[in-house]
């Protein structure tokens, strides 16, 4: 059931985030899943509300500033893998049914160089969209 709410919200934050986007409002911010359902939280709370109030704009700005607060990028290109890694893998270890989908992640995202071709390179945003999908593909199917 919480692995069919995940998708559902991961799949209508990623919409929201676009229309706000393309509407002009202002004041939008990075909100945790966890603040609408009991799904724990990913992302560590600290970064995730310097990074959003107020919203930085475009889609990497927000992302990038959580990643750069969290230890995950060693420049602005590169990602720690070992840091990023072992977030997830104390996420994984906390959460035990996350596990699978936690290793899909680090798989598809953090052993392999991605890259969701932004009109500018973006590594933080390309990095969490493959871990989003990632963990999707193993919710879902």
């Amino acid at each position: 059931m919480y692995k069919l709410q995940l998708a559902f919200i991961l799949i209508i934050s990623a919409i929201n985030a676009d229309m706000i986007e393309v509407l002009g409002r202002k004041g939008a911010t990075l909100k945790p899943i966890s603040a609408c359902c009991n799904i724990p939280e990913l992302g560590s709370p600290k970064p995730l509300s310097e990074c959003s109030n107020p919203k930085l704009p475009g889609p990497c700005r927000d992302v990038q500033c959580v990643f750069d607060k969290s230890g995950f990028l060693t420049n602005q290109n590169t990602l720690n893998k070992e840091a990023y890694r072992n977030h997830l893998l104390q996420f994984a270890d906390k959460h035990k049914d996350w596990s699978s989908a936690i290793n899909k992640a680090i798989e598809d995202c953090v052993d392999k160089d991605v890259r969701q071709y932004l009109t500018e390179p973006c590594k933080a945003y390309d990095v969490f969209t493959c871990t989003g999908i990632a963990m999707l593909k193993v919710i879902i199917f």
